[in-house]
């Protein structure tokens, strides 16, 4: 008797809100956003695989993605004081979560986002392959979080923008 091997791939697309303002270096791009459906059954562990931006806005900066698990077993969103920006505000502000907070909503991956040969010129791209993290929601949750800063000092592009991020994952 043979056994079965699992090997669904697919692709989740998420667009967070960028602040518009004059970011900098370390501050915060978009907090945590839901990755619905980021597991194909709950609280079963999935493989990112890959990542890939459209940054409509041209801001050509490099991005750290930061991954977590929601605030309890229902993989509730991360409340306000467990963001970024630690309840400070949105967006413009220099990273400020606690190690309290971290280990509550259950911080668990992250991936570098650099700058690729993807310009557009009024838009840019950025791609990363062959990741192979692997992330499991909450016990009664197919969600993810997924929260970006900025780890180069982005454009100033002058307007609120989104980033069009498509998350490759297989489980």
């Amino acid at each position: 008797m043979s056994s079965i091997t699992r090997n669904l791939r697919r692709v989740v697309k998420v667009s967070p809100v960028m602040t518009a303002d004059d970011n900098a270096d370390n501050d915060v791009a978009f907090d945590w956003t839901a990755i619905s459906s980021a597991s194909t059954e709950k609280g079963v562990a999935t493989m990112l695989q890959s990542v890939a931006i459209l940054d409509a806005d041209d801001s050509a900066a490099a991005l750290e993605l930061w991954f977590c698990r929601g605030s309890d077993a229902d993989g509730t969103a991360p409340t306000s004081a467990q963001g970024l920006v630690g309840g400070a505000g949105a967006g413009s502000a220099v990273v400020d979560i606690t190690a309290v907070e971290a280990q509550a909503i259950e911080i668990c991956g992250n991936v570098q986002m650099a700058l690729s040969e993807g310009d557009l010129l009024t838009a840019y791209g950025i791609t990363v392959g062959n990741i192979g993290l692997v992330l499991s929601p909450r016990a009664n949750s197919n969600t993810l979080y997924i929260g970006g800063i900025w780890r180069s000092e982005p454009a100033a592009t002058g307007g609120t923008g989104t980033l069009d991020i498509y998350l490759g994952f297989e489980d």
